[in-house]
C-alpha cells in the first residue's frame, strides 16, 4: 500500500512539474511574441498551436545534446523523406519524444494505480508505458515516411508528363516546376510541396546540379528523376526525351511491382484459407455425417 502511495505521489508531482513548465513556457512565449509585434507595430493575435510548437521546439534544442551527430543526421534524413522542414522539425521531434518518454509512464502508471493493480503489474504497466513513449514517435514517423514515399511514387509520372507538356510548350525548367506544383496542389499535395522545395533551392543554391541531387535524397521515386535530370543538365541532353524516358520507365516498375503482389496474393492467401475456411467447410460438410453416426450410435445402447 505505502508502495503504491508513493508512486501516485510520485506521478501526481511529475506531471504537476510538467504542467506548470508547459504553462510558464507559453506565457514567456506569447509575452515574447507580443513584445516583438509591438516594436514592429503589428498586431498580436494569440496562436496557442503555434506557442506548444515553439515550446516543443525549446525543449528539443535543450535536450538535443543527448544525442549523438550521426543520430542527428539519421533523424534529419528521415525527416527529410517524410516530407518535413528537418530545420524546423527535428527539435520540435525531439521535444515531442522527450514529452512522451516521461507521460506515457506517468498516465500509466496512474491507469495501473486507479485499477487496482497490484505492485507488480504497476511495474509491467509502467515499462509498457516506457515503451510507448520511446518507440511511439518514431513508429509515427516510419508511417509518415511509408505514407510520403507512396505518395511521390504515385505521383512522379503524372508530375514528368505534365512537365513535359509545360518544356514542350516552351516554359523554362523553373516556370514549368511552378506550374506542375500548382495544378497538382490538390491532386498530390506530397508531390507539390516537393517541388516548390525544388523551386526554392533552385533560386538559392548556386549550382542546379544540386538542387536537383537534394531532390534525389528525398524520395525513393525521385532518386531516378533527380539523378536523370542533373545529368541532362551537365552534359547538354534534350531534356524532354529524358523526361519521357523516365515517365515510361517509372509506369512499367510500377506496373512490373503490381504483377508481382499479384502473383503473392495466392501463396499469401493459403494461410488465411487454412485458418478460417477449410475448418468451416468441414464443419459444413461433415457436421451432418458425425452428428447421425453419434445418434446411431447412441441408439445402438438403448
Amino acid at each position: 500500500m505505502t508502495f503504491g502511495l508513493s508512486l501516485v505521489a510520485l506521478t501526481v508531482v511529475a506531471g504537476t512539474v510538467t504542467c506548470l513548465l508547459v504553462i510558464r513556457e507559453i506565457h514567456v512565449r506569447a509575452l515574447d511574441t507580443r513584445v516583438s509585434n509591438a516594436v514592429m507595430g503589428l498586431p498580436y493575435r494569440s496562436a496557442p498551436f503555434q506557442d506548444m510548437t515553439s515550446w516543443f521546439s525549446w525543449l528539443g534544442t535543450r535536450y538535443r545534446r543527448f544525442y549523438a551527430e550521426e543520430n542527428l543526421e539519421q533523424l534529419r534524413t528521415i525527416l527529410h523523406s517524410s516530407g518535413f522542414n528537418h530545420h524546423r522539425t527535428l527539435p520540435i521531434w525531439i521535444g515531442i519524444k522527450v514529452v512522451s518518454t516521461f507521460l506515457f509512464p506517468v498516465i500509466a502508471l496512474l491507469l495501473a494505480q486507479l485499477s487496482g493493480r497490484g505492485p507488480a503489474d504497476v511495474l509491467v504497466f509502467g515499462l509498457i508505458g516506457v515503451v510507448i513513449g520511446i518507440m511511439g514517435p518514431r513508429l509515427i514517423l516510419s508511417v509518415l515516411k511509408r505514407r510520403f514515399d507512396a505518395a511521390i511514387r504515385l505521383g512522379t509520372p503524372n508530375m514528368i508528363d505534365l512537365l513535359v507538356v509545360c518544356s514542350e510548350a516552351g516554359m523554362g525548367m523553373e516556370s514549368g516546376l511552378a506550374r506542375v506544383a500548382e495544378e497538382m496542389k490538390q491532386s498530390n499535395p506530397a508531390m507539390a510541396w516537393v517541388l516548390r522545395r525544388l523551386l526554392d533551392d533552385l533560386r538559392i543554391l548556386p549550382n542546379r546540379v544540386d538542387a536537383f541531387e537534394n531532390l534525389a535524397s528525398t524520395s525513393d521515386g525521385l532518386r531516378r528523376f533527380g539523378t536523370m535530370i542533373s545529368q541532362s543538365l551537365q552534359y547538354g541532353t534534350p531534356l524532354s526525351q529524358a523526361l519521357r524516358s523516365i515517365a515510361v520507365d517509372l509506369r512499367r516498375e510500377r506496373i512490373t511491382k503490381l504483377e508481382e503482389r499479384a502473383h503473392k496474393l495466392g501463396a499469401k492467401l493459403t494461410i488465411p484459407m487454412v485458418l478460417f475456411l477449410l475448418p468451416a467447410m468441414f464443419i459444413i460438410m461433415g457436421g451432418s455425417p458425425v452428428l447421425h453416426l453419434i445418434r446411431s450410435f447412441a441408439s445402438f445402447g438403448k
